[in-house]
């Protein structure tokens, strides 16, 4: 089984290859344009590798916030996005606002939206290479992240019925060899799968934040163009084993 990929072999392969019963709130996001993104790391990858990303977004014309959030405890790292969207709104009340999620971060920033009531402030949602379904390898890393275990109340939750709730739009981003698909139910747009730059998946997944073609879908997401295909799945039509390794096992 495979586990979480961590920051280190990211770094060796860049040098080689250069509250749960909270009812969602259904209310429309801000109408206008997308102009702050907040951007969630994934699992112990913290905000650095996200720089080439950030950079790139800002000079699109973005106000770009990368959190510190660790992503080994989700729903802290979901109220931490939700302090981060209300000060955004309160500074800019009519712009709009997107959360681009990395792995794990994608599971955070979709709990904020659907448990927290986030749909209603948040225009896009942009995932990359997120485990929307879980991972089983989470089940025995107790105390990192054991939250993206299928079968946590977490998951449980975040799974319970239509995922893709209320009026903000979802994409979807990934590396053709990715140890996920990404999928959800309702509405989302599956961005075309970026070819593989290596031959493992769990390494595509670790770099995918340094790539300029990561960066160019997301900009296109956030532009409200889908680079892919728009799906709208029903409630149950998707389980945590069709989602796992689609480059392969």
């Amino acid at each position: 089984m495979k586990t979480l990929p961590k920051l280190a072999s990211a770094v060796a392969c860049v040098a080689a290859a250069g509250s749960l019963a909270i009812a969602p709130v259904q209310a429309a996001p801000a109408t206008g344009p997308v102009k702050d993104v907040v951007i969630v790391p994934g699992q112990t990858f913290g905000s650095l590798p996200y720089t080439p990303l950030k950079d790139s977004l800002e000079q699109s014309g973005y106000r770009v916030t990368v959190l510190s959030t660790e992503g080994t405890n989700l729903p802290a790292d979901a109220r931490v996005i939700a302090g981060t969207v209300d000060g955004i709104r309160k500074a800019h009340p009519k712009d709009g606002i997107a959360l681009v999620g990395h792995s794990v971060g994608g599971l955070s920033a979709r709990y904020y939206l659907k448990e927290l009531g986030g749909a209603s402030k948040v225009k896009t949602y942009v995932a990359i290479g997120t485990p929307q379904y879980g991972n089983p390898a989470g089940c025995t890393q107790s105390g990192t992240a054991h939250d993206v275990c299928p079968t946590t109340p977490f998951m449980k939750a975040l799974n319970g019925g239509v995922n893709a709730v209320g009026s903000t739009q979802y994409y979807s981003i990934r590396s053709s060899k990715e140890w996920v698909d990404g999928r959800l139910t309702g509405r989302q747009c599956r961005m075309a799968p970026i070819s593989s730059i290596t031959s493992k998946g769990d390494i595509d997944h670790i770099i995918e934040p340094l790539d300029p073609r990561v960066a160019a879908q997301v900009k296109a997401a956030l532009a409200g163009n889908c680079q892919g295909q728009t799906v709208t799945a029903p409630v149950g039509s998707i389980n945590v084993n069709q989602t796992l390794y689609p480059g392969g096992r």
